[in-house]
């Protein structure tokens, strides 16, 4: 089947979403569980070493700020994801074979950045607990690994998916004239009857309500990967 004449849903597997929450949310319930074990002074940088760059004191966003920025960047690949196929489904473009295959191209390399993200981030979240208790710190070298291994991963498949995707994509410009957009219309779009949270001309609508989540996530990123150095 098409897959632009599927639900959402069936763009993704049960188990493959099953992974991400579990990657996402456990270390959340493992650093409340720690919480009280943790000293006054706990890890907030590390260096390519794997040594410890900044110590901050412990709070809720010091020992918290890792798996937030996960939830965060799932949230923004999972409603970017959806954009994506959304605007594909309610263009009234016909797709050839080559656009099905750049827009499923390009929905799983959203899904690789959101497997890159649960796994990379959730043995970074661990590091809290391995670095400032004593008696786990022989597993430094195992989330050290663990994280290194996911980067070199995740960056490789992104680039891998990428360059596809520009080969692609650089087929489709040479083999068919780009669809007729209106240039004429601002970026300000608002729309509540319009589904799409994005138009035609990749303007935000802010009559749909999954913008402001999309936007909200936007600026909370910097504030979390920034917040040992403004807290200071």
């Amino acid at each position: 089947m098409s897959i632009t004449n599927r639900s959402f849903r069936d763009c993704s597997s049960l188990p493959f979403e099953i992974a991400i929450l579990i990657f996402t949310v456990l270390p959340v319930f493992v650093l409340a569980l720690f919480y009280p074990q943790l000293p006054d002074r706990v890890p907030e940088y590390l260096n390519l070493r794997g040594d410890v760059e900044v110590w901050g004191s412990k709070s809720f966003l010091s020992v918290f700020r890792l798996p937030l920025m996960a939830l965060d960047l799932q949230l923004l690949c999972l409603l970017t994801k959806y954009g994506t196929w959304q605007r594909s489904n309610t263009s009234n473009h016909t797709l050839t074979s080559d656009h099905e295959k750049s827009l499923k191209l390009t929905l799983n390399l959203f899904d690789w950045f959101r497997a890159f993200i649960a796994v990379k981030l959730a043995s970074s979240s661990l590091e809290v607990i391995v670095f400032s208790v004593e008696r786990y710190q022989y597993l430094t070298k195992f989330t050290r690994a663990t994280s290194w291994i996911s980067s070199i991963l995740g960056v490789g498949g992104a680039v891998v998916y990428i360059y596809r995707l520009l080969m692609l994509n650089r087929r489709l410009k040479v083999s068919s004239a780009a669809p007729p957009t209106n240039r004429g219309q601002s970026f300000f779009y608002f729309n509540p009857s319009d589904p799409m949270w994005f138009s035609e001309t990749n303007a935000p609508n802010f009559g749909n309500k999954w913008i402001y989540v999309f936007i909200l996530c936007l600026l909370a990123l910097p504030i979390l990967m920034f917040w040992p150095m403004l807290s200071r």
